[in-house]
């Protein structure tokens, strides 16, 4: 699949996608702990950048999907611009806002990250979460520069990206051994929706940041080692062990693991950066 036809890709498989997403109920508690987990550390990250005295924000949700996040934000009282090459999916984010009561508080965009349609410091907030930059393949520069230039100087600018440790292990072990060693090298790989996407390295993401003219304040990892975590708490607490009723302390463990220098075997990666003043 070329570049160039990829948004029309993306576009028509998360079209097909968006009347059961998020509606998914996984069994598995593990599996549904590593979501809880992953969404934990993602909304408590950004959480903290939000203004405490009253202030609005307008807040860019690029890549938004469904909305889940972006009426998160519209809760807390800012105004969101949920942009998404899928119009399914901004119907299912329409959804959201308005189940929320939060419709006057937002606005549906159809477009790419490669090729933002606003203007150059038009929001306070930029939020990207998931696998659209991911997604760009050998274009994530420009998908960058893109986020960071509608970025007021300033303002916080907020990636999720595949991680190419998880993904080289994960090939390794759950997909096609033969296959590993390129997706370590390149950075070559597919999401869960057979999507080919790039996974990062900690060192290119840093520097594609850098280059966008944003400032990092720290890039962590989402979760980080929780399976690894789970099956230590297991053999440590042994055959009673509750997975579910320990959730809060899993997540704190989470919480600490993940700004504590485990990054690189993170799911996901997380950049928390501002653009340059």
């Amino acid at each position: 699949m070329s570049a160039a036809t990829l948004p029309s890709a993306i576009s028509s498989r998360y079209d097909e996608v968006s009347p059961k997403y998020d509606q998914a109920s996984p069994q598995q508690v593990a599996i549904k702990l590593f979501w809880l987990a992953y969404e934990h550390l993602t909304w408590t990250a950004v959480e903290k950048l939000l203004p405490t005295d009253g202030r609005t924000l307008r807040v860019l949700d690029a890549g938004g999907g469904g909305g889940k996040y972006g009426a998160r934000f519209a809760e807390r009282g800012h105004h969101v611009t949920v942009l998404d090459l899928s119009p399914g999916m901004l119907e299912q984010a329409r959804a959201s806002f308005s189940r929320a009561g939060q419709l006057e508080r937002a606005s549906f965009v159809v477009g790419n990250v490669l090729e933002l349609p606003f203007a150059e410091k038009s929001f306070d907030l930029v939020f990207c979460e998931g696998d659209p930059v991911s997604y760009c393949l050998d274009e994530y520069p420009r998908a960058i520069r893109e986020l960071v230039r509608v970025a007021v100087p300033g303002a916080p600018v907020v990636m999720g990206v595949d991680n190419r440790y998880e993904a080289f292990v994960g090939t390794l072990k759950y997909v096609k051994a033969a296959d590993a060693l390129a997706v370590l090298q390149t950075g070559k790989t597919k999401c869960p929706y057979g999507l080919p996407v790039h996974a990062f390295t900690l060192k290119e993401l840093q520097e594609a940041v850098k280059a966008a003219g944003a400032e990092i304040d720290e890039i962590f990892g989402k979760p980080v080692l929780f399976f690894e975590l789970l099956e230590a708490m297991k053999a440590a607490r042994g055959p009673e062990f509750d997975a579910w009723a320990a959730r809060d302390e899993l997540l704190a463990l989470q919480e600490r693991m993940a700004h504590e220098g485990f990054a690189a075997t993170g799911q996901h990666l997380q950049v928390m950066a501002r653009r340059k003043a």
